[in-house]
């Protein structure tokens, strides 16, 4: 079984606030042992909205690079730091394509992220990316997926701000929807990856999962939110129970003092494995 670290210091997906690009590098800079496999991107750039998605082209140029990476070095599981969101298309599509689908996606996040350009609000790609991988986006970025997803691989886990139109998709596909006072619940996240017959996992941590009161440092900060003891207790629940596989950290940006000491904490004690954090 083949480890990789893999950096994506992106911020085209959120397209007007670059500070999660240098957030992600300081991430990557505590593991100063470990080599990443860096696909980078440009810290200022002028983006056109094309398709009603603000930054495409940018975001669909590095795609394919970021896949041909993954595709010449086949590893079968994966860290990923990235500025945003947008980031997981490779990553998330790449395991599920390696697994043949059994991979359930563990999205803690505040957010959804299943906007389509028609129905997002802001044009922004890392509110769609998750809509994407489901193969419901840009035609430039689902036609390059390795393999797409379907609804029962998801769980949403603590989502608290929805978009109306992310509502009506969860309802209607089915889609796993775990609020802030459900995922305490023990084993409540584990048993819905059960009872989709899944055995392998991968975890998406966008930092605004976290309440802010407790972890400013996040892009889209979002009242309510989980305390970093719960964060670790269902992380280290799911390890226990599933074949982790992957393990995404995003959107850091720092805003405190001590933000960054706090995340390696965090991190630290979440009892994942893969690549840098293995070492």
């Amino acid at each position: 079984m083949s480890d990789l670290s893999l950096l994506l210091p992106e911020w085209q997906g959120y397209g007007i606030d670059s500070a999660v690009a240098a957030g992600a590098r300081a991430v990557a800079r505590l593991f100063e042992r470990t080599t990443f496999v860096e696909i980078d991107a440009p810290d200022e750039e002028v983006l056109i909205v094309d398709g009603a998605v603000l930054g495409l082209a940018s975001i669909a140029a590095r795609l394919p690079r970021a896949l041909a990476a993954l595709n010449e070095r086949h590893p079968s599981r994966l860290f990923t730091i990235g500025g945003t969101c947008g980031v997981e298309l490779a990553p998330v599509s790449y395991l599920n394509a390696h697994y043949r689908g059994d991979l359930a996606v563990v999205w803690l996040d505040a957010h959804a992220d299943l906007n389509t350009p028609e129905s997002s609000p802001s044009g922004h790609f890392h509110g769609m990316v998750l809509r994407t991988l489901l193969g419901a986006g840009p035609a430039a970025l689902v036609d390059a997926l390795p393999r797409v997803l379907a609804p029962t691989q998801i769980v949403l886990a603590g989502a608290r701000d929805l978009d109306r139109d992310e509502v009506t998709f969860v309802s209607n596909a089915a889609i796993s929807l775990l609020t802030p006072p459900d995922v305490v619940v023990p084993d409540r996240v584990a048993g819905r990856i059960r009872a989709a017959g899944l055995t392998r996992a991968y975890i998406h941590l966008d930092l605004d999962v976290l309440d802010p009161a407790e972890f400013p440092d996040s892009l889209v900060s979002t009242p309510g939110g989980l305390s970093a003891d719960n964060v670790v207790a269902v992380i280290r629940d799911l390890a226990a129970q599933f074949d982790v596989v992957g393990f995404s950290v995003v959107e850091f940006r720092p805003r405190s003092a001590d933000g960054l000491t706090r995340l390696a904490q965090l991190l630290a004690r979440c009892g994942i494995r893969i690549g840098a954090l293995a070492v």
